[in-house]
């Protein structure tokens, strides 16, 4: 049965703490959503920041080798002949020495002379009829004679005395270009794209997570299909931006995986530079935050779990010994009489009784002559050695007690035969009155009388269990003490 003063109790000590720690949950699940908030914030700021730098990166190599050309181009338009040896020989001394692959001197007709003394017209193309006009220019991309890659062509006017007298070009393998846009971002990971107007990726650097989505001339359009992108962001605004040349950053996923897309243009011939990067290398950085925060949340959750179990046991434990102390014999420490009656007649009516149970009752013989004649602190003394050897003798689980004076009684629960009871209770008996009872006089011992009832046979309650074991009782008395009578039914 609940004590209800506990429950009163608990609900006292638990009702605050219930409270605060709400409070903490509360504190904790606001700073995640905010260290989180500012993580994206953080993140997709960086991310902007990196294809920001990448596509003035890209124009800024692209310049240099303008830059590169032009200077060759100035020395060549100082010689004579555009196409003598020297020049020629120059051209080859530029290949092995920087990134171009094929260095080519265009005279004024279109014919383009290579330094391995081939021939080739090259008039129709765009590139060279923007260079003669005096601008820089380069071509759309083309696949190299040489190994095949994907290169594009850089001319530049040659001047002699302020006019246009031929064109100088290089090309330079876009695999070699875009290779230098991913190596100080995020440790090479993700993937970087230049991208035509058409969709047609012609240059990237792809890791292995992207590898099969990204290739060389891939249709970026298309493989837009194999991406799930976010609800505010279908594949035809993405086509609008990049024919639009706008930029932009959002949220997609790829087989399972978060990733970030930025894209912008990069000024040159309408391409653009696009830029995924998986959320979790994004964020990394910034792992020690959560981390950190996890930590403390533990740390706040740990303690306030153990305040609360701390709360929790020491109100228990409180419970517990005030109600033991409602329940005990002061003296002896064994159940008081109403904790013994209330026990045993709840086990009566419990399912878990099965077949016999032994009441036992005992009285220590003469017990007031050893009171008068040795005093209640040696009466007090024999009470607390009788009890001792009751626990002893009994199961941890029998139901023992004190009902006042100097007498005993015990509930053995679930016997298998009366015949162990029997036994359990001469052993009991030859216990007592072989114990050495120091404060006494000459003998130093005591004797008791035992009576015995069953149940279910003489009873199923505490009353007519306790009043035919005091019957049998009653029997050993009448018979001298010292010994111990079983209930057979009959009256006396």
């Amino acid at each position: 049965m609940q004590n209800p003063n506990k429950t009163a109790n608990s609900k006292s000590h638990f009702l605050p703490m219930g409270i605060f720690l709400i409070f903490v949950l509360s504190i904790t699940i606001v700073f995640f959503i905010c260290v989180l908030r500012d993580i994206e914030k953080n993140a997709r700021s960086t991310i902007v920041s990196n294809i920001e730098h990448q596509s003035q990166n890209f124009q800024n190599i692209i310049n240099q080798h303008f830059q590169y050309i032009e200077g060759v181009a100035a020395y060549i338009g100082q010689q004579e002949e555009l196409t003598c040896e020297q020049n020629l020989e120059l051209l080859t001394a530029m290949s092995e020495k920087s990134t171009m692959n094929r260095m080519v001197i265009i005279d004024t007709d279109g014919t383009g002379f290579y330094p391995d003394g081939s021939k080739r017209f090259v008039g129709s193309n765009k590139f060279f009829q923007k260079a003669m006009s005096g601008e820089r220019a380069f071509s759309e991309p083309l696949e190299s004679n040489i190994d095949g890659d994907l290169c594009i062509v850089l001319a530049a006017p040659i001047f002699r005395d302020g006019e246009v007298v031929g064109v100088l070009g290089g090309s330079c393998n876009l695999s070699t270009l875009s290779d230098m846009l991913l190596v100080d971002n995020y440790s090479g990971s993700g993937t970087i794209m230049i991208v035509d107007s058409d969709g047609t990726v012609i240059a990237h650097v792809t890791d292995e997570r992207m590898s099969q989505l990204i290739t060389y001339e891939a249709n970026f359009f298309n493989q837009l299909y194999n991406i799930k992108l976010p609800k505010d962001k279908p594949r035809n605004t993405v086509l609008e931006d990049f024919a639009n040349q706008n930029k932009e950053l959002f949220s997609l996923t790829y087989r399972k995986q978060k990733y970030y897309m930025a894209y912008q243009p990069l000024e040159i011939s309408n391409w653009m530079l696009c830029y995924m990067v998986p959320r979790s290398v994004a964020r990394s950085s910034y792992d020690f935050i959560s981390r950190y925060g996890i930590v403390l949340c533990t740390a706040l959750i740990l303690g306030m779990s153990a305040l609360l179990l701390t709360v929790l046991l020491s109100t228990n434990r409180t419970q517990k010994e005030l109600l033991e102390m409602g329940q005990s014999d002061l003296l002896t420490g064994m159940l008081n009489k109403k904790s013994t009656e209330e026990m045993i007649q709840q086990w009566l009516d419990s399912e878990q009784k099965i077949g016999l149970q032994a009441f036992v009752m005992i009285d220590i013989d003469h017990f007031k002559e050893v009171n008068d004649t040795y005093g209640h602190a040696v009466g007090d003394e024999i009470l607390r050695e009788v009890s001792n050897i009751i626990r002893q003798e009994f199961r941890e689980n029998d139901i023992i007690g004190r009902l006042g004076g100097d007498e005993f009684c015990i509930l053995m629960k679930n016997i298998v035969s009366d015949t162990n009871a029997i036994a359990k209770v001469r052993k009991l008996h030859e216990s007592i009155r072989t114990f050495n009872f120091k404060d006494i006089g000459e003998g130093n011992h005591v004797t008791c009388s035992i009576g015995v009832s069953f149940a279910p046979m003489y009873g199923n309650s505490f009353n007519d269990l306790y009043h035919t074991a005091d019957l049998a009782l009653y029997e050993t008395k009448k018979g001298g003490r010292d010994g111990f009578n079983i209930y057979d039914g009959k009256k006396h």
